[in-house]
């Protein structure tokens, strides 16, 4: 295989190993549960019909689901988290459906 083509085939099998399932992050890596009296920078309401959130890393997140809540800190910055499952930090049995989590690299740690 030449040069030219050998990188671009790599970073797509690299790039499919990711997407078909690779080891999921730690939940560790995804922040950690905040106090309920914490000050949260974004509220996020979760319905029957919510399939996905959109956080900043660095936020602290109120998630409301019906009448209940847990908040999450975000604490990640830069750490290009891969999108999870809401399921992976909320309280077990919060959900009942997924709700894929999507985080955005925190601004303050983009270099520019």
């Amino acid at each position: 295989m030449t040069p030219k083509l050998l990188l671009p085939v790599l970073i797509a099998t690299t790039l499919a190993a990711g997407a078909a399932g690779a080891a999921p992050q730690p939940r560790a890596f995804l922040g950690s549960a905040a106090p309920v009296q914490a000050a949260a920078d974004q509220v996020i309401v979760i319905t029957d019909a919510t399939r996905h959130v959109n956080v900043t890393g660095g936020q602290t997140v109120r998630f409301v689901v019906g009448d209940r809540t847990f908040t999450w800190c975000f604490q990640n910055g830069s750490a290009h988290v891969i999108p999870f499952d809401l399921q992976t930090i909320a309280p077990q049995g919060l959900l009942r459906h997924a709700v894929t989590t999507y985080v955005a690299d925190n601004p303050l740690y983009s270099g520019t």
